[in-house]
């Protein structure tokens, strides 16, 4: 948060210096220029897609809903090719999502590389239609901040959706078509989507309010320059930790409820990709024999044991080493092609 604060104002007072002292010397680059960052976009966008998505959002959503102690269970390789290549694996003595590499030679056998980006049209779409809804919201509601609670409301069966495409075996129909019903889907999730969006909240509130008690510059302020001193250094930690320990205790939290009622509302004849209760416990009663059809928000984290909390913080923390791992390879990639296009450039 502090480094965000903290760069834009710079940003913008050497923004304002060069605008306002124009430049006396102008540098062509070498024709070759172009190229390197081109293939420099199609080798890292990949992988950052794939950090970012696969990683950040496929991952975590399979180890809430994975149940920890499933009965006899062996996942099933539904891609031919996987399927060729020797003995089914020996059921697993724990977890899937416990590994990465587990998690990644599941979603492979499922259906190839085309796993690691399923949903991503549905994520598309309920991206592109949160943000466009939420603005509008926000013009009729200015003195409101709730245009993105509404907008996620609104959308709520594009959110279940997406989990059940994550969690679920492939299927031919498109999103579009495997929407749940929006009464039963809005009852079921309207309240988890509203822990979610208060938790973010909160988290962007909070730090922000410590730091503008602290005297660290916030964005919004460019015409303000940024006055921390070395023995001000505890000011930005403070905030940096106290938002660290929101997004832990608030937010995924938030987010193991939501995901884990939107997984209960899947419904009965599809098949899921890890071991996964649909009773949870017991406690969920079909809606066939007269009974809601999905969990509630209490029994939704009731269920969910103090080792799948365990196993998915520590996921988190491996997808985060690998996340610092990777903006470290394309430091040490693109800072080097800087350098060497700067000293091959030449005085217009």
């Amino acid at each position: 948060m502090f480094q965000v604060s903290h760069h834009a104002n710079l940003g913008h007072a050497l923004a304002r210096r060069a605008f306002s002292e124009p430049p006396t010397e102008n540098y062509n680059l070498p024709s070759w220029a172009p190229i390197v960052g081109f293939v420099d976009f199609l080798v890292f966008f990949p992988v950052f897609l794939i950090i970012g998505y696969t990683l950040g959002s496929i991952f975590p959503t399979l180890a809430i809903v994975e149940d920890p102690n499933p009965p006899a269970y062996e996942p099933v390789a539904l891609d031919e090719g996987a399927a060729d290549q020797g003995p089914a694996a020996p059921i697993p003595s724990k977890p899937i999502t416990a590994s990465l590499r587990a998690t990644q030679r599941l979603l492979s056998g499922v259906a190839g590389w085309r796993s690691y980006f399923r949903g991503i049209a549905c994520a598309f779409v309920l991206g592109i239609a949160e943000a466009t809804l939420g603005d509008i919201f926000k013009k009729f509601l200015p003195l409101i901040p709730i245009g993105a609670l509404l907008a996620q409301l609104a959308l709520t069966q594009l959110g279940a959706a997406w989990t059940h495409i994550v969690i679920s075996s492939p299927s031919d129909r498109r999103f579009y078509r495997r929407l749940p019903p929006f009464k039963k889907t809005f009852e079921a999730t309207c309240f988890p989507i509203l822990s979610v969006w208060l938790a973010n909240t909160i988290t962007i509130l909070v730090p922000t309010l410590i730091g503008k008690a602290l005297g660290i510059p916030l964005p919004g302020h460019p015409q303000e320059d940024p006055k921390l001193g070395a023995g001000d250094l505890w000011k930005p930690t403070v905030m940096g930790l106290v938002a660290i320990a929101l997004q832990l205790l608030a937010v995924v939290p938030a987010n193991v409820l939501l995901v884990r009622v939107q997984a209960s509302l899947l419904p009965p004849d599809e098949d899921t990709i890890v071991p996964f209760d649909r009773s949870f416990q017991g406690k969920v009663e079909p809606a066939i024999v007269g009974g809601k059809g999905f969990v509630s928000m209490r029994d939704a984290l009731a269920t969910f044991p103090t080792a799948s909390w365990v196993r998915l913080y520590k996921l988190y923390a491996k997808i985060l080493g690998v996340t610092i791992a990777a903006y470290g390879i394309l430091l040490a990639v693109v800072v080097p092609e800087i350098i060497l296009i700067i000293s091959k450039s030449t005085k217009a």
